[in-house]
């Protein structure tokens, strides 16, 4: 054989193996949706949870009492829960769980274990974000392995938004130790957990043993995914994400910037969509234990008329959005349209000459990368109260820091804070969360007129009627806004975009990715 012969079945050989391992990441990349996240998650383990932003990937694992409707958004029957039923005290609520409902371990999950996960996420040893919300649990009773009774302290307005935690595995947990738990989770959800690299990425793959896909098709006509994987990518920098998905790296990603729409409309591979209808606020707490400044009404009300909010909308993020001047996500029970305060620079002259702020003093401005385009926001709202006379200086701060000087009420947050909430539907949650005087992050615990405040939140948190609780509602927002805690700026819309070898639409009124089963692979 020929030199030229032997050299050309090399190159053939050579280019046959280098093939290979193309060929298997595009036979791998087949079955498997990637979806871009700016955050890592803190944890995986939903006794744990921390910020929220670990939900997309907790809940494709575990299986909670009630999922989200993928076109109206309200809560309905997930797999595990075949009735849930208000008894007639309107405080206990009782709950019946599939028979046949089960773990990734292939042991049965009961309704023990429903209630060992939520006493867990009350736990303080585990901080869990969500412990504070579940305090109106005054008992769990299991009367048999299928059915429980939650027995609310009071009858309780947001319980729905309750029954969205991802079942644990007791037994599990118990045989393997917390430190394996966090980092082999198991759950009974759809997807089981594969593998994770810390700043890098997790993934989920679909549980061929999955117990609930004949109830999914019966009660829901859900199918079975027509995907393997789901995969996902921890890309911090927004371009990046951005990037890949237009190289097609990616399939799904969230939270847009309005800036990056048109550079994503010349992409025929990219198909973009929008929705308003998720809880969005963002808005500047005031914080008087850092500095006394903040419980001057006059200088508060000076803020809220010196900020042009339908500017920072227009500019910063090209209309994608809307003002808010209430404590309230314009999603949520309590929101009123109507009111509003007009930007009046020379009004909140006056207003501030009525305070007590002595010209030339800096009041300090923290932001942090919880709110897209952070920088842009707060340097116009530092041009704005400079245009009246507030000498402001600006700060950032790392998301976990400002949200540790938060909960411990430590000065050195400054008494201006630029925030994001992206909460729930229900207004109980955020209220219970940074409102009311013992809360964990309430800026303002010795506010006039608390005990008032107080009860207001707890009887709206009471009240069954949604006529009735409305009314509550507007009590509070009226109270709060004559010694306001917070400014509140506006809202945006949520931008996401995937690639055309997928099909997904978002949830309404939820705040992250949600339902990922429901994608469907097209291409």
């Amino acid at each position: 054989m020929s030199k030229r012969i032997i050299c050309r079945v090399l190159v053939l050989l050579l280019g046959v193996v280098l093939a290979i391992p193309a060929v298997v990441a595009y036979a791998s990349r087949n079955d498997t949706v990637r979806v871009g996240l700016r955050f890592d998650p803190a944890t995986l383990n939903m006794l744990e949870m921390k910020t929220g932003f670990e939900i997309p990937v907790i809940l494709t694992m575990n299986e909670p009492l009630l999922g989200s409707d993928p076109v109206t958004g309200d809560r309905i029957f997930s797999a595990l829960a075949e009735s849930m039923q208000v008894m007639p005290n309107k405080k206990d609520i009782k709950i019946k769980i599939r028979k046949g409902a089960r773990f990734q371990t292939g042991d049965p999950l009961t309704a023990a274990d429903v209630k060992w996960t939520y006493e867990q996420c009350v736990n303080p040893k585990n901080a869990n974000m969500m412990a504070g919300p579940l305090d109106e649990i005054e008992s769990i009773e299991v009367l048999d392995d299928q059915t429980l009774i939650f027995r609310f302290f009071e009858p309780y307005a947001g319980w729905k938004e309750l029954m969205w935690i991802g079942i644990c595995s007791k037994k599990y947990y118990d045989s393997v130790g917390p430190e394996k738990f966090r980092k082999n989770p198991v759950g009974s959800g759809m997807f089981k957990f594969v593998a994770r690299k810390v700043g890098e990425s997790v993934t989920v793959t679909l549980d061929p043993d999955y117990w609930g896909y004949s109830y999914l098709k019966k009660e829901f006509n859900i199918d079975k995914p027509n995907f393997k994987n789901v995969q996902f990518v921890i890309i911090p920098d927004d371009q990046t994400r951005i990037a890949m998905l237009e190289t097609g790296e990616l399939d799904i990603v969230s939270d847009i910037l309005p800036h990056q729409v048109k550079q994503l409309q010349k992409n025929k591979r990219v198909k973009i969509k929008r929705i308003d209808k998720v809880p969005s606020l963002y808005g500047i707490s005031h914080k008087p234990y850092a500095d006394p400044i903040m419980k001057d009404q006059y200088f508060c009300y000076a803020i809220k008329h010196a900020i042009n909010r339908q500017e920072i909308v227009d500019k910063v993020f090209l209309g994608e959005g809307y003002p808010l001047y209430l404590y309230a996500s314009k999603t949520e029970l309590g929101y009123d349209p109507k009111i509003k305060f007009d930007f009046n620079p020379q009004k909140a002259k006056e207003y501030l000459k009525k305070s007590s702020y002595k010209p030339g003093y800096p009041i300090m401005l923290t932001y942090g990368s919880d709110v897209p385009n952070a920088s842009l926001v707060a340097a116009a709202i530092q041009q704005y109260l400079q245009n009246i006379g507030i000498t402001v200086k600006l700060r950032q701060l790392e998301a976990g820091t400002m949200a540790t000087y938060s909960r411990t009420k430590d000065p050195r947050i400054g008494p201006l804070l630029l925030f994001a909430w992206h909460g729930g539907r229900d207004p109980s949650t955020r209220l219970m969360l940074s409102m009311k005087s013992n809360s964990p992050y309430s800026a303002w615990p010795d506010r006039p007129h608390k005990k008032e405040m107080d009860d207001l939140i707890d009887a709206q948190a009471r009240e069954l009627d949604e006529k009735k609780r409305a009314g509550l509602l507007a009590k509070y927002h009226g109270m709060w806004m004559e010694n306001p805690s917070s400014t509140s700026l506006f809202g945006l819309n949520m931008i996401y975009a995937t690639s055309d070898r997928v099909e997904y639409n978002w949830a309404p009124q939820e705040a992250f990715i949600f339902n990922l089963h429901l994608v469907k692979i097209v291409k």
